[in-house]
């Protein structure tokens, strides 16, 4: 699978969601708000290279709502975001400065 246009922006759209999950979380907020966001994030990329960690988010966001122990789902959010990351920045550059500053992506 390639990176189609619409990838950036549903990129973007995971880590944000997934930043906002990771501090309710931290903080011990509640995760109901970010449900709708999520679910619609899931839904959007369905068949593009997003689709897998969307899914995670989902789960992850789902448990911990729920209240259910979720260091597996971390586990395998975390993995499927690598996964995302790499095949994104094989076509576009990281978005971070010290990064990109280097010319060089070594995040493989």
């Amino acid at each position: 699978m390639t990176v189609a246009d619409g990838t950036l922006e549903l990129y973007t759209r995971f880590k944000s969601l997934t930043v906002a999950a990771s501090a309710a979380m931290i903080l011990g907020e509640r995760l109901d708000g970010l449900t709708p966001a999520v679910e619609e994030l899931d839904r959007d990329a369905t068949g593009t290279l997003c689709a897998e960690p969307a899914r995670q988010l989902r789960v992850l966001v789902r448990r911990a709502a729920a209240g259910d122990p979720v260091a597996a789902d971390l586990d395998a959010l975390r993995e499927s975001h690598r996964r995302l990351r790499r095949d994104v920045w094989t076509t576009h550059p990281c978005e971070y400065v010290p990064c990109c500053a280097g010319g060089a992506h070594e995040h493989r």
